[in-house]
């Protein structure tokens, strides 16, 4: 399991980090909300996050991450008392939330429920499946081949599964800042004849979906 953590403490950034590493996790520290907004498009399956970092909130990295992943695991982590800043860190999508100090053992258990209740296959066509955990597409139980950014696109559109994803969110999803329109197309055409036909459909000038 890949997670993201963002936490600007230092010494509790590094024991954390450490923590969930020896216990088999694969962990990606953060330590600013500029950049942690720049790799939240990256491949990961859990974000962990502090609410008061610099730079951005942790909430306002939240809304991103709900822009792009709607079903996405989030925990938010916080020394605050303010109840209407905790219920604001619900409303905006977290699915837990742990005030500091805490148990690392605690958070360590959060996490494995969440990886054991996480839905593993999506069915995308008839005969088509897609595996969330190790972003594996299946044809008919033979793997299809994506490169990285296919994989993040198709992940993305999956995660949104019935619903249209903008150009904008995508371009910045899957490039960052540096996006450009005719890159997309291209790697949309490209993933698109990997597939059954009508899988990826376009909404012109809005995006792509898959229903």
């Amino acid at each position: 399991m890949k997670i993201f953590l963002l936490e600007d403490d230092y010494l509790l950034n590094k024991a954390i980090t450490q923590y969930l590493v020896s216990k088999g996790f694969k962990v990606t520290p953060f330590y600013n909300g500029t950049e942690a907004i720049k790799a939240i498009a990256n491949d990961f399956d859990l974000m962990i996050l502090d609410i008061d970092i610099p730079q951005f909130s942790g909430i306002t990295v939240m809304e991103d991450i709900r822009k792009l992943y709607p079903t996405k695991p989030i925990i938010m982590i916080s020394a605050t008392i303010d109840i209407d800043m905790i219920s604001k860190a619900y409303e905006k999508g977290c699915n837990d939330y742990m005030k500091k100090p805490f148990d690392i053992r605690e958070l360590e258990l959060k996490i494995r429920t969440f990886q054991k209740n996480a839905a593993n296959t999506v069915q995308i066509l008839e005969g088509l499946e897609y595996t969330l955990d190790d972003h594996r597409l299946l044809h008919h139980s033979h793997e299809i081949p994506l490169t990285p950014k296919e994989k993040i696109l198709f992940h993305i559109l999956v995660e949104n599964k019935g619903r249209t994803v903008s150009l904008e969110l995508l371009e910045r999803g899957i490039w960052g800042m540096n996006a450009e329109a005719i890159h997309l197309r291209q790697l949309v055409a490209r993933l698109r004849k990997k597939l059954p036909d009508n899988c990826i459909q376009s909404r012109t000038g809005s995006g792509y979906c898959i229903l």
